[in-house]
C-alpha cells in the first residue's frame, strides 16, 4: 500500500518526522558570525525558536530578521556581553519571559589571538579568560536553575581542538580557556545529570571562520580528510547533540577536526 506523499509511518507528517527540534528554545551566544550563525541557522532550521546574541544589537537584529524570514521561526535578538553576570541574567530572564522557557544553551562566545607565551600580557590572559571561559561559566550558572526547575535542558560548550594539543600556533592562552571549557563540561554533566540536563562540548579543528583565517590554508595538508572544516560542520553537530537523538549522551567532548587529531 502507498503512503500520502507527505505522510510516513504513524501518521506523522514529513516535516514532523524530519524536523528535530520544533517548538525548542535555544539560546546562541555569539551567535552573528562565524559557528555561532551557522548554529543558530541549524538549529532554526530544525524547528527551534532561536535567542541571538551579540555585544551588536543590530547585528543580532539583522540575523534575527533572516532567520525568520527564512525559516518562519520565532527569533529574539538580545545585546549581552557574556562576561558581565547582570548582562547575562538580561539575557536569560527576557528569554523566559518571552518564550516560558529555555530548551537549550550554546556557549559559543570566544576570541582568539595568536601570542608567544612570554608576550601574553596580563591584560591579554585575563581578556581571553574571561570571554571564553568566565562567559561560559556565567551562562551556565544563570541558565542552570531554570533547567533545573524544568527538569530539562541540554548545554553545549564550544572547547577547541587546542584544549587537547596546546594547539598548532602559540595560542597559550586560548588553549588553556578551552581545556578549562572541557573540565568544566565534564563537571556540569556529571552534577546535572540526575536532573535531566545534558551536558556536552565541540572541539572544532581548523574551521574557515576570520578567527582562524590566519592559520586555515597552510594548514589544509596536514588535515587528513584535506580540507577545512566549515561553520556548518560544527553546526550540525551541535544541532545532533541537542536533540533527542543524543538523549543518552552527556560529558562528551565531541572533536569536529577532519581527523587532524584522533583519541
Amino acid at each position: 500500500m502507498c503512503l500520502p506523499k507527505n505522510q510516513f509511518h504513524f501518521g506523522l507528517t514529513e516535516e514532523e518526522q524530519t524536523v528535530k527540534l520544533k517548538e525548542k528554545i535555544a539560546v546562541v551566544t555569539g551567535s552573528t558570525k562565524g559557528i555561532g550563525k551557522a548554529t543558530v541557522f541549524e538549529l532554526a532550521k530544525e524547528g527551534a525558536n532561536v535567542v541571538i546574541n551579540s555585544r551588536n544589537q543590530s547585528e543580532a537584529e539583522q540575523v534575527a530578521s533572516q532567520i525568520k524570514d527564512k525559516m518562519g521561526v520565532r527569533t529574539l535578538a538580545l545585546r549581552a556581553d557574556v562576561t558581565i553576570i547582570q548582562e547575562v541574567k538580561m539575557l536569560m530572564e527576557k528569554t523566559v519571559e518571552r518564550f516560558g522557557r529555555i530548551d537549550i544553551l550554546v556557549n559559543n562566545a570566544g576570541v582568539f589571538e595568536i601570542c608567544a607565551f612570554l608576550k601574553i600580557s596580563e591584560g591579554s590572559w585575563d581578556r581571553i579568560i574571561d570571554i571564553n571561559l568566565k562567559g561560559t561559566f556565567l551562562c551556565s550558572k544563570l541558565i542552570l536553575p531554570i533547567m533545573v526547575k524544568q527538569k530539562s535542558g541540554v548545554i553545549i560548550n564550544i572547547s577547541s581542538m587546542a584544549a587537547k594539543t596546546g594547539g598548532i600556533l602559540p595560542v597559550a592562552h586560548y588553549a588553556a580557556s578551552k581545556a578549562g571549557i572541557i573540565a568544566l563540561t565534564k563537571a556540569l554533566a556529571r552534577e546535572f545529570a540526575p536532573y535531566g540536563i545534558r551536558v556536552n562540548a565541540v572541539a572544532p579543528g581548523v574551521i574557515k571562520t576570520k578567527m582562524a583565517e590566519s592559520q586555515a590554508e597552510e594548514k589544509r595538508k596536514t588535515i587528513p580528510l584535506r580540507d577545512l572544516g566549515k561553520p556548518e560542520d560544527v553546526a550540525k553537530a551541535i544541532s545532533f547533540l541537542v536533540s533527542d537523538d543524543a538523549s543518552y549522551i552527556t560529558g562528551e567532548i565531541v572533536d569536529v577536526n577532519g581527523g587532524l587529531v584522533m583519541d
